[in-house]
């Protein structure tokens, strides 16, 4: 029995068109990504220096295989900026977390992702993303000098998204007052190398795989949402994955970014909710729909935690890595069997 969900639209190719954001869910890329040309604000449009000061904008990659789990982000809120790695290794439960807050200008992110790049060059600290959608891939590289407390980090990777076999969830959704967010998202097959103090890990495309999730949004003064990522291996059926947020858009249930991935297919999935325990992250975490869609059980297994309260910036995060378990249904009718696939979850809240 088939279910219907929101409609899978056209691309446009940009993401604002005559000052109007393009609403909806598409499966292939924006070959313009141009927030800032969106006419925004009530009473006086925002000029182009002050939409840019309000856009929140990141690109982060998780890399997996069957022993560790890497978590690199570049996030600029513009009131604040960063760049994260952080090295979680499955086997022993240790974790190495590699952060530098800086001045927003030294993170540079871009408008397309067919070829253009997303950099943080600060002193101890290089991550560089070239997205190159028109050959298929995101080549990432990085390279973090040792301190007292952590071991020098290196790591060279490429994330395959072959536009001909590939279906990202590419979505623009309503926020308030003419405000949207933007995301695409893909679980991918990977290749390359992590280097921790002269050790050489590999990541072969059999066994390993990526995560991916790139964003721009005119948020509210307060942004909070639920999300959860993961992927893994089934034995017919390759590399599956999903994607599940709870956030601020209106009327999920017509404007969401939730899916399944099968072997590079994506399928839409309905609205969710997040029950977890906040005194205790650690008890298992329950995410369901209401049509008996997705029913997943998440383990944590360790847990970081951001938290920063200055003058004009407030942010509570947690975001735990660990397995899920359960059942997701397609619309129509496959069903998955979720077995341990590894990934992680966010309770985020962030005011500025």
């Amino acid at each position: 029995m088939s279910i219907n969900l929101r409609p899978l639209l056209a691309n446009p190719g940009q993401l604002v068109s005559e000052g109007r954001f393009n609403i909806g869910t598409y499966k292939e890329p924006f070959k313009n990504v141009n927030p800032l040309e969106a006419e925004i604000g009530r009473l006086i449009r925002y000029p182009r220096v002050l939409k840019n000061l309000r856009l929140k904008e990141w690109q982060h990659f998780a890399l997996v295989n069957r022993d560790y789990y890497i978590s690199l982000a570049l996030f600029d809120a513009k009131t604040l900026a960063l760049v994260q790695v952080c090295l979680y290794d499955r086997q022993s439960g240790s974790i190495k977390f590699y952060e530098k807050k800086v001045f927003p200008g030294k993170v540079v992110l871009p408008q397309t992702l067919w070829d253009d790049h997303a950099t943080c060059d600060v002193k101890g600290f290089k991550l560089k993303i070239h997205n190159n959608l028109e050959s298929g891939v995101h080549k990432i590289s990085f390279d973090i000098e040792a301190t007292k407390d952590l071991p020098a980090l290196k790591g060279s990777f490429t994330c395959f998204e072959d536009m001909a076999v590939s279906e990202p969830i590419v979505v623009c959704l309503p926020l308030k007052d003419q405000r949207a967010m933007y995301s695409h998202k893909y679980v991918c097959p990977i290749e390359g190398s992590l280097m921790i103090s002269g050790d050489r890990i590999m990541f072969d495309s059999e066994g390993s795989y990526g995560l991916i999730d790139i964003h721009k949004g005119y948020y509210p003064y307060v942004m909070k949402w639920h999300w959860a990522t993961a992927g893994g291996f089934d034995p017919d059926r390759g590399i599956v994955g999903l994607n599940l947020t709870d956030n601020q858009v209106k009327n999920q249930e017509a404007y969401n970014e939730n899916c399944l991935w099968i072997d590079g297919r994506m399928h839409l999935l309905p609205p969710v909710r997040f029950h977890f325990n906040p005194e205790n992250l650690y008890e298992p975490w329950d995410i369901r729909d209401q049509q008996g869609m997705v029913a997943l059980t998440f383990t944590p297994e360790v847990i970081r935690t951001v938290d920063i309260n200055a003058l004009i910036v407030k942010t509570k995060y947690r975001g735990p890595f660990g397995s899920f378990s359960g059942k997701l249904h397609t619309s129509d009718g496959d069903l998955l069997e979720v077995k341990e696939f590894f990934g992680m979850c966010e309770d985020f809240y962030l005011r500025t």
